[in-house]
């Protein structure tokens, strides 16, 4: 458990604004499609005020799976950077110091270790604006890593 124990405080840093969220365990029967889907139950109970009337987003892990990518730990960190630190919608809106994110994430993804599997919503990285929804929100991005042991998910959202 010491691991989990040191990632829950770097977690809680990079989610540290509203539209961020975090999750992070020991692996159970669940799998990671259905922790952030969990996870996204969360989030879209917190921004419901915000959703768009009508609006529909995955129902089911499977689908929440179906649109996971994988992603090398690079990009996994850069994920986590920029989802910290900008808003989604308004990406040079910086919220929180954005060194600091990265020092949270890189510090995450050393503690996974190599072997980590990572995933993330998104097609391409840097300015790209593709991805499949996991929540019923205009924008969402997760980024999800998994190793025998543990998992850790960030997901954040926005609505344009």
């Amino acid at each position: 458990m010491q691991i989990l124990e040191e990632i829950a405080p770097l977690l809680r840093s990079l989610a540290a604004s509203s539209h961020v969220y975090a999750s992070w365990g020991a692996i159970s029967k669940a799998t990671v499609a259905e922790e952030v889907f969990a996870l996204g139950m969360v989030a879209q109970d917190d921004w419901a005020h915000q959703a768009v009337a009508g609006a529909v987003g995955p129902a089911s892990a499977r689908e929440i799976e179906a649109a996971f990518r994988p992603v090398d730990a690079e990009g996994a960190i850069e994920l986590m950077t920029n989802l910290s630190a900008f808003d989604l919608v308004y990406s040079r809106s910086l919220l929180r110091d954005r060194d600091h994110a990265e020092r949270a994430a890189t510090r995450v993804a050393k503690l996974l270790g190599r072997g980590t599997s990572w995933v993330t919503n998104t097609e391409g990285m840097g300015n790209g604006r593709a991805w499949t929804p996991v929540t019923r929100h205009g924008i969402d991005v997760v980024v999800a890593g998994t190793t025998a042991e543990h998992f850790v998910i960030l997901l954040a959202l926005g609505d344009d």
